[in-house]
C-alpha cells in the first residue's frame, strides 16, 4: 500500500453459487451432483484511496455498489482479492446493520460503537455529542424498534462519525431524512476530510457526487467501467442509463395495472394513465426542454370536486416542483373520466427525474382527501452539455457588469 492509501482494494471478485430450481439443490445434496452455477457479483475491482479523499461510488441498481462497500466494510468475505485498511473503518450500510431493535438507542450506540473496536470509557465521553447530533431528543431512550428509517440513520450517522474514523462508508444513507439533517452530514462529512478521514459515498444524487468527491468510480455489472474526475465519471453513468432505457425500448407513459388499481386510496376515483405528450420513445432530455403531460383519471363518484396533482421529484425522491389542476381547469367526458395537461419546461440540473400524481378531492381551498396517488412514475433522465448554472435548477441568473 503506498504511504499516503489508507484503502487498498487489489483484484476483488465476488461470486455465488446458484441453483436454478429447489429440485437442483436438493439433487446436489443427495447425490453430490455439482448442479450450481457461479454468478459473479464483483469482478476483478482494484482501487486506492488517499487520506482526506473522497471516492463516489456510483451505478445503476445492481451494479454491485453494496457488495463492494460491504466487503470492504467486512460484513462480506471477498471470493478472491484482498483488501487493505490502515486505520479504523466505520460504515453507514443497510438500514438496520448492526443493531438491535430491541434495545434503545442509547443501548444501540454502544453496541455499534461496540463494533467498531471503540473502547467503552471513550465512547462515554462521546455519548452527549453523539445524542445532541443525532436531535433524537427523547427517542434515544426508546426501542430502536418504534424509530423511523430517518431517524434510525441519525443515530447510525451519529455514531459513525463522532469518533472521527480513518475510513468512513457511506451507503445511500444520505438519501433518507430530513433536509436539515441532510445538511448537518454534509458539514460533519467536511469536517472529517479536513482532519484526514476518507470516505467512500455510495449515492444516486449526482450534485452530491460531483460537490463533494474528490474521484468516483461507475459500476456496471460488477465492474468498474469509468474511474476520474467526478464531472467525467456522472456523465458516463448518465449516458450509461440513457442507453440502457434506448435499448429498453420503454416508453415515458404509464398504465394503471390490477396490482396498481388494487392499491389506490379510495374507491371514489383512480388513476388511469399518464403520459408525455410527443415524447412517448424519448426518456432523455436536454436542460431548457419543455414537455407537455397528460393525466387520465376516472371518477366512481359523481358528487366529487377533484383536482389532479403532478410533482416533479429528483433522483434523491425531494419534491422539485409541481402544478395542480383544480376543477375548472378539467377535461370531463360522461363516462365518469376527467383529465389535465400540464406544460413544463425543464430548467433543471443533470440527473434523473420521475413524477409522483395524485387524485384529490377539493372540499375547500384548505380541506382535500386523497383519492389515488403513484410515486417515482415515467422515469427520465436530463442532460446539460453547457453546464452554464449551479445547483438543482437554473432560475436564469445572469451577471451584471457596469464598466
Amino acid at each position: 500500500m503506498c504511504s499516503d492509501a489508507v484503502l487498498k482494494v487489489d483484484n476483488v471478485c465476488k461470486h455465488y453459487r446458484a441453483w436454478e430450481s429447489p429440485h437442483e439443490r436438493l439433487k446436489e445434496l443427495l447425490f453430490g451432483v455439482d448442479a450450481a452455477s457461479q454468478v459473479e457479483v464483483i469482478k476483478n475491482i482494484s482501487l486506492e484511496l488517499g487520506r482526506g479523499q473522497i471516492l463516489g461510488v456510483i451505478g445503476p441498481n445492481g451494479a454491485g455498489k453494496s457488495t463492494l462497500l460491504q466487503m470492504i466494510a467486512g460484513t462480506l468475505r471477498p471470493s478472491s482479492g484482498t483488501i487493505e485498511i490502515d486505520g479504523r473503518l466505520t460504515a453507514l450500510l443497510e438500514l438496520g446493520a448492526g443493531v438491535d431493535p430491541e434495545l434503545t438507542g442509547i443501548e444501540n450506540i454502544y453496541l455499534m460503537s461496540s463494533t467498531y473496536g471503540i473502547p467503552r470509557p471513550q465512547i462515554k465521553d462521546s455519548i452527549d455529542d453523539i445524542i445532541r447530533f443525532s436531535g433524537l431528543g427523547n427517542y434515544i431512550e426508546k426501542p430502536v424498534k418504534t424509530y423511523s428509517s430517518g431517524m434510525f440513520v441519525r443515530l447510525a450517522f451519529s455514531v459513525s462519525t463522532a469518533l472521527k474514523p480513518d475510513v468512513l462508508i457511506v451507503d445511500e444513507a444520505l438519501s433518507v431524512g430530513d433536509v436539515g439533517f441532510q445538511a448537518k452530514c454534509l458539514e460533519r462529512l467536511e469536517e472529517l476530510i479536513a482532519s484526514g478521514t476518507s470516505i467512500l459515498l455510495a449515492s444516486h444524487d449526482m450534485q452530491l457526487i460531483r460537490n463533494y468527491c474528490t474521484s468516483a468510480i461507475c459500476l456496471h455489472q460488477g465492474e468498474i467501467i469509468s474511474r476520474g474526475e467526478p464531472e467525467v465519471v456522472t456523465e458516463r453513468y448518465l449516458h450509461l442509463m440513457r442507453q440502457d432505457r434506448e435499448n429498453a425500448q420503454e416508453t415515458l407513459s404509464w398504465t394503471a395495472d390490477e396490482e396498481a388499481k388494487a392499491r389506490f386510496a379510495s374507491k371514489e376515483g383512480e388513476i388511469l394513465s399518464v403520459e408525455v405528450l410527443g415524447h412517448e420513445a424519448e426518456r432523455s432530455f436536454a436542460t431548457g426542454d419543455t414537455i407537455r403531460v397528460k393525466i387520465v383519471c376516472k371518477l366512481h363518484e359523481l358528487k366529487l370536486t377533484p383536482a389532479i396533482i403532478l410533482i416533479l421529484r429528483d433522483a434523491r425522491g425531494y419534491n422539485i416542483y409541481g402544478l395542480k389542476a383544480r376543477t375548472e381547469f378539467l377535461r370531463q367526458t360522461q363516462d365518469g373520466c376527467v383529465s389535465a395537461e400540464f406544460e413544463i419546461p425543464l430548467h433543471l440540473a443533470e440527473g434523473s427525474y420521475s413524477f409522483t400524481v395524485r387524485l384529490e378531492n377539493t372540499k375547500t381551498d384548505t380541506i382535500n382527501y386523497l383519492l389515488d396517488k403513484h410515486v417515482g412514475i415515467c422515469g427520465f433522465t436530463v442532460s446539460d452539455s453547457h453546464k452554464c448554472f449551479l445547483g438543482g435548477v437554473n432560475l436564469h441568473g445572469r451577471i451584471v457588469h457596469d464598466v
